[in-house]
Formats: C-alpha cells, sequence, structure tokens
C-alpha cells in the first residue's frame, strides 16, 4: 500500500509542472475552429468556474432605461421572436448604434402562407432617428411598464416573398402588446456556470489571456407574449394573433465586431415550454459560447444547464442542414429536440456595410419529449461590406439649457428653433425656413415669444390675478362658473393694451421683414407650447387671424391670440388632457400670399394610415376653408411606391362652393365660383409635386406630416408641417387586451369559478395593477414561497374579467387517475366536479404525474398551518391593524404617491395570510368528505347531502352579522311605524332622517358603519365605494328590509345534531370523527371569514389613499375628474405625477369610455386556451330545460316564486320568501337573504358567500348549477331541493324531489 501511494505521489509532482504549461505557458501555431474536450478538460473545468463567477459579478442587472454608447463598436438593441402552433410567427431587432442610427429587420410569416420582409433590397432598413427613441418612421416600441409590458407598432410596407414570379410590396399594420410571463434572465449574470465553464474549458488555452473568450457583452432576455392584430392589403379583417414569444434586450460591443457565426434558436411547444438558445462563435474569443434560458410549462423560469449542439456540425459553409437534433438539459429535466427546418422559406437580411452581415431566418417545426412545437432559427454569419451608412441629421427641435431674453425671433433665426420659445407652430415653420430649399418657399414672418406673452402677463395685476383665479377654479380649489371667468379673462385680454417695449420689439421686426414678392397683409397665428406636437394636437383651439392690414390690426390680433389662450374651449382641451390651464403662447406673425389654390397634404392616408397612399386636398384661394371644413375641396390620392416614386392613383372634384381669397382691401368669402364643379383647383402634375415634397419633408422629419401649403402663380409655399398624430393611436382591441395575461399554450385552463364571486364585475386597470395583481402574488407565495413581481402565475385576467389557473393553482397535485380528493376540492371551490379524464391529462402534460413525497409533504405542510390557523389570524389583524396610509394635502403628490408604492409592497403578505386560512378551511372539509366516504371512491348524492348538512353548521361567520344588523335597524323603524315614510326617502338623505326621526335606528346605523364601513359590493375593487364613504348603499338596503317582515336566522345545530342527522356513515368510529372534525370545520370557517373581513378593511385603505390622491392630482391640474384615477394603472399615475402626459389621460378616457362595454363581458366557467367571451346574445337567451343540478349546499326543500336576476341592480325584482337564482352573490346581496325562501347560483362552491349565509338561514341552496339562470325566468314557481342538489318547475317536482 505504501508503495503504491509514493508512487502515486511523485507521479502527481511530475504531473503538475506540465498541467500548469498547458494552461498558462504553452503555444499553438494555430488551433482548429471548434474544440473539444481534451485530456486537461477537468482542470480547466475548475478554473474556468471560478473565472465565470467573477465575469458575472462583473455584469449585474441593467434597466430598460436608454444606454449612451462609449464607442462607435457599442450597440443597444431589443429582438422579439414569436411563434404559435399555427405557423404564425414574427422575428424583429430594432438596433441602435452611435450617432441614433437605428437598423431594422423584420420577418412576419402567416399561417396563410405569405411572409412579409421590409421591401428594402437586402431586407435591412438604415435611418436615422431621434435620441434614445424606439422609434422610426413605421415602427415603434413602447414600453408600457418596465420588465412587464410593452407595445409594438408597425405601419409601412413590406415585400410579400412568398410571391414568387413578381415583386409585391403591401400595406402592413401590426400592433402588438408584450406581456411577460416572469422576471427576466440576465446574461450572463444569471446564467447558469456549467453552460459557460464548458465552453471555455473546451478551448484550447495558449497562454493566461484565456480569460479574455469572455467578451464585453450583456443582455437580458424575457419571455412573454404577443397578442395582438395583423391587417393591410391582404386582410382586409383583423387577423387576432397570439405568439408565445422571447423578447431580448441587448448592450455592449455589436456582434458585428466580434462574431464569426452565431445560431439563434426559439422554441415553443404544445404544452407551453419555451426555450431561447443562442449560440455564438467569436472571432478572438471562444470558438462556441452557448447561452440561453426556458420557461417550463409550470410557470418555473431557468437558465439552460447543458446543451449538446455543436456549431462545427451546423452550415459551416452557409449550407443550412434539413434537421438539427440536440438534447437541451436544464436543472432537473432534460428536453430532446428535433427541430426540421424548412429551408425553402428562408428569408435572407444582408448588411454590405463594413463589419457587416448575412442573417438567414427560417420557420421549423419541431419535436420537444415527443411534443409537437414549432421554432424560428436564425443563422448569423459574419461579412465584411465596403458600403458606410451616411445618414442625414434629422429636422429637430434646437435644446438649450436657458432659454435667450428675446422678445421676437425671425424665422431664420437659430433661436426660432427653440420650441419652449417659439410654441409649435412657430418651431415648425423655423425648421421649414432652415431647409433653404428651391422647391418651395416660407412666406417670410416672425415669432413673438413665449418671453412677450409672460411679460405682457406680469405687467398687469389683473390678468396676472384673473389666471389664476381661473385655474383655481378649473382645479376645484374655488367655486366659481369656468365659462364665466374664461370670458372674463378673454375680455381682460383683449383690453389690456401691449407694452411698450413689446410693442416696439413687433412693429420693428415687422418693418424688417422684406416684403415678399405678390404678398397682402399678415397671418397672425397663435402657437401656444406643445400644440402641434407628437404628444398634443390641439388643431382649432386657438384663434388665427387673416388679412391684417396695419400694425395696429397686427398688434390687436397678438392680443387677441394671447386672449384665446383663456378661452373656455382652449381651457376646457387642456384640463381634459391633464395640460396645465396656465400655459404659455407664442405667436407666429408671418407674410401672407394671395394664393391662386391651397389646401393640406398627408404623407400617409389619413384614415386607412397606408404609407403607400398620399392624400391632397385643395381649393381655390386661402387654405382655411379647407382646413376649417367649410368647403367640399378637390381630393387627389396618389400612390406612393416603396422607393418613393410617386403617381396619381384617385381623384375627387369637390363642389367648392366657398372660397376664401385676399385681396388689397382684406380678406374676400365668395360663395359660389363659376364652373366650380367642373375645375380642378390645381394640376395634376401640380398635385404629384406636393407628394413629391412631402416625401422629402418626411425623410427630413422622421415622422408621416399634416402640411399646410399654398400656390401662387405656380410657385410652391409651405405654410405648416405638423406631425400626423393618430398612426400608434390606441385602438379597442389594444385596450381591452393590453393587460391580459400572457397564454403561452392551447392547453391552459382557465375558470372564472370562485373569483367571479369577489370580482363580480369588470376590474379597473387600477384594480388590476394593485389589489388583483398582489392576490395573485399572494397565492403564489403560497405556493413557492416566494412571488414573481414581473410575471401574473395564479389569478389571472383576460379582457379585464378575473380568472384563476386551474392546472398550477386548483390541481396542481397530478395522480395518474382522478382522485376523490380531486372531486371534493373541485365541489368545495367550483360547486361540481370540473377535473375529468381530459383535464387531468393535460395537467399530467404540463406539471407531471406529482411524486408521492411530495404529497406527503404537503400534507404535513397543510397540518402545520391548520395548527397555527388562529395565529395567522391574529398575525394578520395585527398586520392590518397597523396598516396605515397617511395621504396628506401638505405633501407634494408624488410623496403621497410613494407612500401608497410602499404599502402596496406589504399588502401581498396581507393577502397570504387569508390565503392562508381559507386552505385550511378547504383541507378540514376535504378530510371531513374522506371520512364520510369510509374508504369508498364513489361519491354520492347521500355524501354531498351529509356534507351540507356538516358545512350547516358553522355559526359565528362575520358575513352573516351583516343582515342581522340591518334587520335590527329596519324592525326599529317598522315597530314606530315609519316604515313607508322611510322607504320613499331619497337614499342619500336617509341618515339625516333617521338621526332626526329615529334616534334609536340611527345609533345601531352608526354602529354598523364603524363595524362594517369598509365592505361593498365588488370588495376588491378599488372603484367601488365602501359602505362608509357612501352611506346612502346601507341605506337602500335598510329601506328594502323595511318594507316586509323578514325571515328570522335559523337556529345554530350543534355538531351531535348534526352527526345524528348524517344518512352515508356506516360506522360509529366514522360519526365520532366527523364530530371532532365539524368543530375544527367550524373554527376553520369562521376565522376564514374574518381574515377576509380584515383583507377588506386593507382594501378599503387603500381605496381611500387612492381617493384622496385623486382630489390632490385634480387640484393640481393633473388629472381632470377625480374618478379617471382608477382607468390608470399604478405605473401610469406615477408618469402622470412625474411627467405630465396628455396621452396617458386620452389613453384613461378611452378606457372610462369602454368600462360599460367590458363589463357587459362574460366568460365560461372552465376555458381551455384562450378564453373567449360568451355572446351577450347566448347569456340572455332561455335554454330549453324544466331541471337543473347542482351541489347542495343547504339542506331543506321549498316550493316558492322564482326571482332570476344577474346583477343586484335588478334588485328590486325581488319580493318577500322568493327562491333568488343568480350567478353569484357577495356580501352586498347579505342584507336580502332574510326575505328569501331559498337560493341557486351558478358559480360558486361549498364556501362561496351564498352557501356560507344561506347556512347561516338555514335556506336550502345548492350552487354550481350551470344555466339556471337562463332555464328559468322571474315568476315562475320553483321547487328546490337542497338534499338533492335540483330545481325545477313546479309541475316536475317528483325528479326535483
Amino acid at each position: 500500500m505504501d508503495l503504491i501511494y509514493n508512487l502515486g505521489y511523485y507521479f502527481a509532482l511530475f504531473l503538475i509542472p506540465f498541467v500548469v504549461y498547458f494552461l498558462l505557458f504553452k503555444k499553438h501555431d494555430g488551433r482548429s475552429v471548434y474544440t473539444g474536450r481534451d485530456w486537461l478538460y477537468l482542470a480547466k473545468l475548475y478554473f474556468a468556474k471560478n473565472a465565470v463567477r467573477r465575469y458575472q459579478e462583473k455584469y449585474r442587472s441593467f434597466s430598460e432605461e436608454n444606454f449612451s454608447a462609449p464607442t462607435e463598436q457599442h450597440t443597444t438593441s431589443q429582438t422579439f421572436y414569436g411563434c404559435d402552433q399555427k405557423g404564425n410567427s414574427v422575428a424583429l431587432k430594432f438596433t441602435l448604434q452611435c450617432e441614433d442610427v437605428a437598423v431594422l429587420q423584420l420577418c412576419l410569416r402567416v399561417e396563410d402562407g405569405n411572409v412579409f420582409v421590409l421591401p428594402e433590397e437586402h431586407g435591412l432598413r438604415l435611418m436615422k432617428t431621434s435620441k434614445d427613441e424606439w422609434k422610426v418612421n413605421g415602427l415603434s416600441i413602447e414600453t408600457l411598464e418596465p420588465y412587464i409590458r410593452l407595445r409594438i407598432v408597425f405601419n409601412g410596407l413590406l415585400r410579400n416573398v412568398s410571391i414568387q414570379h413578381y415583386e409585391k410590396v403591401e400595406f402592413v399594420r401590426f400592433s402588438f402588446i408584450f406581456n411577460s410571463c416572469g422576471a427576466p434572465t440576465h446574461i450572463p449574470r444569471g446564467m447558469h456556470v456549467n453552460l459557460l465553464a464548458d465552453a471555455l474549458a473546451r478551448e484550447m488555452w495558449r497562454d493566461g489571456t484565456w480569460v479574455e473568450y469572455l467578451v464585453d457583452q450583456s443582455w437580458y432576455e424575457q419571455f412573454g407574449v404577443l397578442q395582438g392584430y395583423l391587417k393591410g392589403d391582404s386582410y382586409s379583417e383583423d387577423l387576432i394573433l397570439n405568439l408565445p414569444a422571447c423578447r431580448t434586450r441587448f448592450r455592449g460591443i455589436d456582434d458585428r465586431f466580434l462574431l464569426k457565426r452565431a445560431l439563434k434558436l426559439f422554441i415553443s411547444d404544445r404544452y407551453g415550454n419555451l426555450m431561447n438558445i443562442v449560440i455564438k462563435s467569436f472571432k478572438n474569443g471562444c470558438s462556441q459560447m452557448n447561452y440561453g434560458s426556458a420557461i417550463l410549462s409550470d410557470n418555473t423560469i431557468v437558465p439552460l444547464k447543458a446543451i449538446n449542439l455543436m456549431l462545427k456540425d451546423l452550415s459551416v459553409y452557409k449550407i443550412i442542414p434539413e434537421t438539427i437534433s440536440m438534447e437541451v438539459q436544464v436543472t432537473g429535466k432534460l428536453f430532446k429536440c428535433v427541430i426540421h427546418l424548412n429551408k425553402a422559406k428562408a428569408a435572407l437580411t444582408v448588411s454590405d456595410e463594413v463589419n457587416g452581415f448575412e442573417c438567414y431566418t427560417l420557420p421549423a417545426e419541431c419535436e420537444v419529449n415527443t411534443n409537437q412545437g414549432r421554432a424560428v432559427v436564425e443563422f448569423w454569419y459574419s461579412r465584411n461590406g465596403d458600403w458606410k451608412f451616411s445618414p442625414n441629421a434629422l429636422l429637430q427641435a434646437r435644446k438649450v439649457d436657458e432659454l435667450p431674453d428675446i422678445l421676437v425671433a425671425d424665422f431664420k433665426q437659430e433661436e426660432a428653433r427653440i420650441i419652449e420659445l417659439s410654441g409649435g407652430k412657430g418651431n415648425s415653420l423655423a425648421l421649414l425656413a432652415s431647409l433653404n430649399s428651391s422647391e418651395f418657399t416660407v412666406p417670410d414672418g416672425f415669432i413673438v415669444t413665449v418671453n412677450a406673452f409672460n411679460q405682457q402677463l406680469r405687467s398687469s395685476a389683473l390678468l396676472s390675478k384673473t389666471v389664476q383665479h381661473l385655474d383655481d377654479v378649473c382645479c376645484g380649489r374655488k367655486d366659481g362658473k369656468l365659462e364665466v371667468i374664461c370670458n372674463e379673462a378673454v375680455t381682460f385680454f383683449k383690453r389690456e393694451k401691449l407694452s411698450s417695449e413689446i410693442s416696439t420689439a413687433i412693429i420693428k421686426q415687422l418693418r424688417n421683414v422684406s416684403d415678399t414678392e405678390n404678398s397682402i397683409g399678415w397671418a397672425v397665428r397663435s402657437s401656444a407650447v406643445g400644440e402641434d406636437s407628437d404628444e398634443l394636437s390641439a388643431a382649432g383651439q386657438n384663434e388665427t387671424f387673416l388679412g391684417c392690414l396695419t400694425e395696429e390690426q397686427v398688434l390687436e390680433s397678438v392680443s387677441a391670440c394671447w386672449a384665446s389662450l383663456y378661452s373656455y374651449q382652449s381651457v376646457y382641451y387642456r384640463w381634459q388632457h391633464g395640460v396645465p390651464v396656465v400655459a404659455e403662447m407664442a405667436v407666429v406673425v408671418q407674410r401672407m400670399v394671395p394664393a391662386d389654390a391651397a389646401g393640406v397634404l398627408f404623407t400617409c392616408h389619413p384614415f386607412s394610415f397606408n404609407p403607400s397612399q398620399m392624400v391632397v386636398t385643395s381649393n381655390y384661394g386661402l387654405g382655411e376653408t379647407v382646413v376649417s371644413g367649410k368647403s367640399d375641396p378637390d381630393t387627389f390620392v396618389l400612390n406612393r411606391t416603396w422607393d418613393d416614386k410617386v403617381c396619381m392613383l384617385d381623384y375627387n372634384i369637390g363642389h367648392k362652393n366657398k372660397v376664401l381669397r385676399m385681396t388689397q382691401s382684406g380678406l374676400e368669402e365668395v360663395d359660389e365660383i363659376e364652373k366650380g364643379e367642373e375645375q380642378w383647383s390645381i394640376s395634376e402634375k401640380q398635385a404629384v409635386q406636393l407628394a413629391k415634397l412631402g416625401v422629402a419633408l418626411e425623410k427630413a422629419y422622421g415622422t408621416p406630416r399634416d402640411i399646410e401649403w399654398a400656390f401662387c402663380q405656380d410657385r410652391l409655399y409651405l405654410l405648416q408641417s405638423r406631425p400626423i398624430t393618430t398612426l400608434s393611436a390606441w385602438t379597442e382591441f389594444d385596450l381591452t387586451h393590453e393587460l391580459d395575461y400572457p397564454v403561452r399554450f392551447d392547453y391552459t385552463v382557465l375558470s372564472t369559478g370562485n373569483i367571479g364571486e369577489v370580482m363580480p364585475n369588470a376590474m379597473s386597470v387600477l384594480t388590476e395593477s394593485t389589489t388583483q395583481l398582489c392576490t395573485s402574488w399572494a397565492s403564489e407565495m403560497n405556493m413557492r414561497k416566494h412571488y414573481d413581481p414581473f410575471g401574473y402565475q395564479y389569478i389571472v385576467r383576460r379582457e379585464h374579467r378575473g380568472l384563476i389557473d386551474v392546472v398550477n393553482l386548483i390541481h396542481r397535485n397530478v395522480s395518474e387517475n382522478i382522485k376523490t380528493s380531486s372531486t371534493i376540492l373541485d365541489l368545495a371551490i367550483f360547486g361540481h366536479p370540473v377535473l375529468d379524464d381530459k383535464l387531468n391529462t393535460i395537467c399530467k402534460n404540463v406539471r407531471g404525474i406529482t411524486p408521492l413525497s411530495t404529497m406527503l409533504k404537503e400534507f404535513v405542510r397543510m397540518l402545520h398551518l391548520a395548527l397555527r390557523n388562529l395565529s395567522t389570524c391574529k398575525e394578520m389583524k395585527e398586520m392590518v391593524f397597523n396598516f396605515k396610509i397617511t395621504v396628506s394635502e401638505d405633501q407634494p403628490v408624488m410623496e403621497n404617491y410613494k407612500r401608497i408604492e410602499r404599502a402596496l409592497a406589504k399588502l401581498p403578505y396581507i393577502v397570504k395570510c387569508h390565503t392562508l386560512t381559507s386552505s385550511v378551511s378547504v383541507f378540514y372539509q376535504a378530510v371531513a368528505m374522506n371520512v364520510l366516504l369510509e374508504g369508498r371512491q364513489d361519491l354520492t348524492p347521500a355524501h354531498c347531502a351529509d356534507f351540507a348538512t356538516i358545512l350547516s353548521c358553522c355559526s359565528d361567520v362575520v358575513s352573516a352579522e351583516v343582515p342581522v344588523a340591518l334587520e335590527k335597524i329596519a324592525k326599529i323603524i317598522r315597530d314606530e311605524g315609519y316604515n313607508e315614510q322611510f322607504c320613499t326617502i331619497k337614499p342619500e338623505f336617509g341618515a339625516a332622517w333617521l338621526e332626526r326621526k329615529c334616534p334609536e335606528a340611527y345609533r345601531l346605523f352608526r354602529q354598523f358603519l364603524d363595524r362594517h364601513g369598509h365592505r361593498s359590493q365588488g370588495e376588491f375593487e378599488v372603484m367601488d365605494e365602501s359602505w362608509g364613504d357612501n352611506p346612502s348603499k346601507v341605506i337602500c338596503m335598510i329601506q328594502a328590509n323595511a318594507r316586509y317582515e323578514t325571515n328570522p336566522m335559523g337556529r345554530s345545530k350543534t355538531a351531535k345534531d348534526i352527526v345524528k342527522c348524517l344518512v352515508s356513515p356506516k360506522s360509529a368510529v366514522t360519526r365520532t370523527i366527523i364530530k371532532y372534525v365539524i368543530k375544527r370545520i367550524q373554527a376553520a370557517v369562521s376565522v376564514r371569514e374574518l381574515t377576509k373581513c380584515e383583507l377588506v378593511r386593507a382594501f378599503h385603505i387603500f381605496k381611500q389613499a387612492y381617493r384622496q390622491l385623486s382630489k390632490q392630482m385634480v387640484a393640481q391640474g393633473l388629472l381632470p375628474l377625480p374618478g379617471l384615477i382608477y382607468h390608470l394603472t399604478h405605473h401610469e399615475i406615477g408618469q402622470v405625477i412625474q411627467k405630465r402626459s396628455p396621452l396617458l389621460i386620452a389613453k384613461a378616457l378611452k378606457r372610462h369610455k369602454l368600462y360599460p362595454k367590458w363589463n357587459k363581458t362574460h366568460f365560461p366557467e372552465l376555458s381551455v386556451g384562450a378564453p373567449v367571451p360568451e355572446q351577450e346574445v347566448g347569456l340572455l337567451e332561455e335554454v330549453p330545460g324544466t331541471i337543473c343540478v347542482g351541489t347542495a349546499a343547504c339542506a331543506g326543500t321549498v316550493r316558492a316564486r322564482a326571482c332570476v336576476i344577474r346583477s343586484l341592480e335588478e334588485i328590486d325584482q325581488l319580493q318577500t320568501s322568493d327562491i333568488l337564482i343568480t350567478v353569484c352573490t357577495d356580501i352586498a346581496w347579505s342584507p336580502y337573504f332574510p326575505m328569501l325562501s331559498g337560493i341557486v347560483t351558478e358559480l360558486g362552491g361549498l364556501i362561496s358567500h351564498g352557501a356560507v349565509v344561506a347556512r347561516e338561514y338555514g335556506l336550502p341552496c345548492i350552487v354550481g348549477v350551470k344555466g339556471a339562470t337562463r332555464v328559468f325566468k322571474t315568476g315562475d314557481v320553483v321547487v328546490l331541493s337542497g338534499s338533492t342538489g335540483r330545481v325545477g318547475k313546479a309541475a316536475n317536482f317528483l325528479e326535483v324531489l
């Protein structure tokens, strides 16, 4: 043994120098482009892992903020790959290079075989863009909420390469919302150490510089779904697309300078497993470096651990293989992938620049562990060209740190290009004048700057006071009639003479401006700061004065323009868009041209947004008749090709019934002209001339334009150029689906069950981004111990409706065959069995069969939670007691917003307590049912009836206090004989009436509000007022109770009484165990309802905080109306506070308008795949039938009149002793339960609100009755059996029983 030990010792001493030499000092004349494992691989792997960890520490996570390139080689880019299982796919890359050069690549494939790419010769678009903007002419990428949601809009021309026989360039428009599925994976920091270290260890280490193989590149990739629509020449109707996708955000040295070649694969299988794989071969680094991550079907995001694919085996000489086979390993799972490439459908993109590239993008079908899937595959090769892109600078406003102190500025002065000084119109004219083009003329003129306006305002105490008073009234800080005050402000402005300094400066500039040939008089136009911008048009809100002939008229017109800034129309427009009411204005003074014809040019169609169609509208004389719509103009539609050739496409001669001309004596309006309907106002040549100029201006500005023009003696004059702001406007589809849960695969199972009870109406977007989101996070913490702030896992939304993920939340523990415990769980939550063989197969494919050890751990966890259930309740009450949000008017509005934001971070932990107590309640019910079964697998109606009997013992439920307390108040009113008088009082005056007429009833009313004032209908909805905030809602309920004598609450049964009533138990041991379990169920239900009450109290605190914040925002002019805050997400509220955004206010107004329509949207109880709303007609029409079956929730039989209503707004149809048939109930329905003789709900399980309160009153109740509101109608006489779980028309009472 010693001999062997010594031999090993000396052999190691001998080997170490060789290892060190080969690792650090050994030189090679050359090395293979692709290498593998050598005999020193393990030693190199050890060193490589340490180097990789240091490398990962260097590259920390980076934010969505824009990136400034330190060198010409550095770039930042966004890439999107997405594909569904039908054959639709998109590959989009937007790169920002130095000097604000944008590079765009796009390949869009549609299931019908159409393939669209950019029309440029090599499928690559390079153009100048505004600094730090993901926006070029035709495409914009907007970050709606960092790491969570983006919007991509394309509106332009694409080449259809699927057509081989001729070139076809089509108009295509698409709009996608990218919603993330979870947190981004940052690379290299988030990569598995083994993946990167393995690549390093496979290299030949010539010396100590091997560490430099790890290059200066970092990015993150994030999985999500691109949901949107496609329309265009080939698609007259919107084609709805839902593409599972991966988004990559890159920054660092561009691949063009580092890589020899690369392979990128995005894989999506039918069960929602998504993988993004990037393999790079560097010129002076690793011959193969692997990167990638995956999101699994159960929503787990993991880095790739190993990939056995070698670049040396794939397309080395640009010969694309037909098949790629590989194994991809992640933690705990191995994917075997076979990818079948469709080489015939390859799309080629080429950059002929120095350090250029070739890129082949292909669609592919694949198998992932035998599951079918689709893929987008990209082969990338380095290419050396000899061309360099030299962009022209865009026409942009000049930016300065401090405004120059000047009162007037000529169009040609540099100061005129400062938009904060010259306003929207003035800046536009100054930019046009700076072009010095021979093709058009900008009539001479100058700008009376914002400085002059402010000086005039300061010089008059009356004006300053009036403007301040107007602002106070508009923002609600003072009372007054806005229109009257606006009229006063306009009068004071016009009456106040210009200061001598301002009038002197204007007159001097008037005399300095040279007389333009053929010009007559002056045009004086308002030029407010912010108008004619990308965010705000403000067209026609302020005054324009034409035909000013004298200096006095010009001075008066300047005053009148300033006055128009405070006209009621202009003030209301700004107030409505969240723009400061106290604004600033410059004034444009410009030589007028006695135009022969004038009009407007749109460089893309103003209605269809088709960029291949340019529209010219024209009339004789001045263009005012065209702009104002007073005259029916001539209309020319011109065709524009992708390479900017234009020709006439269509034309329509207008009536031209009104013409405005400029004469020596001023303006002259002619109502009719001779042969106006027969002659064109401009020639076809002039129309084409305008179109060509429009193309040039669109390139100069970088955006489509709305241009005002005039012809005088065949000479072209430009009078205005503003951006077309409607191209990326939010559509109804965008707003409806913006916040949708990203459905990655067709086997996603979502349900309205249970959640439809607490969220019966459409959610406001503020609720979706606060209470609903925190509830989802709490459920995730309950299951996973943590939550992902960038994903939505269990409680999700679709078209602003709440749904739950059945597979990952309810049936996450999966067995080979359906177990009774799963059926029991369905009964508790849905009221009827949901899990069938089809759904169980989906569960197995998505989550896999749950190991017995995991189930045992879950059982032990539930026992632990059950033992500390009371402690959980106590902890929650303490958290809510200490939960405060102080929104003070004395604090800055941003500070108040941040206080709410800090409180939001604590809310998931409060919600989690309620999810735990709810889980314990269901756990005990499952135990009780399993005991009742006595080892049998078949669940009979007798078991369900016994189970309902067991649950009827649950008393001391806080929600049942509501009807009892209201009935006491109503009884006092009836006893004192005031019931008829009280019922005629308007609810808003009810509290004062009680205080005056019934002091005892009023005292109980105040006690009720103190205890239950935080509750209401739709308690999770931030927009709905709580009873304490709007007591008139409680008055309505008391009036309903005061009209009739109501049924008393049923007597609470003891556990012993309950056990005696049970039918199914055969064993005395079973009855003994049931007696013990009943006590636990009683306590668990009581605790669950108590924690729900505390949860609603926490939500109530948020409701009040947002309400106070909205009032403060209105007072500061940030919001036009307090209620508009509910139509902004929490993140958007912060954006509005930080930087006023007219676009966000306009978006909120559209949401507000659409909300009633969203509230009518309903989904089926269970949806497989992306949920599709039920048609409203189908919801209302009657369904043939006489018997409906559900789950018995409370025993008893009753025969009575049916009252069928779908919402609480119809409650006035209810009569005493009715059987209520509805969709679901919440606590706002509780006061009406004493009036009922029975209840039937379509949604809800054995623990639903309706079931719990019905048991308190001993009302026969069945839940989960599909289609009940359509089978029966109000007035039918029905029989309800809470023992058999049936309800039917009285004629069929034997079948019911």
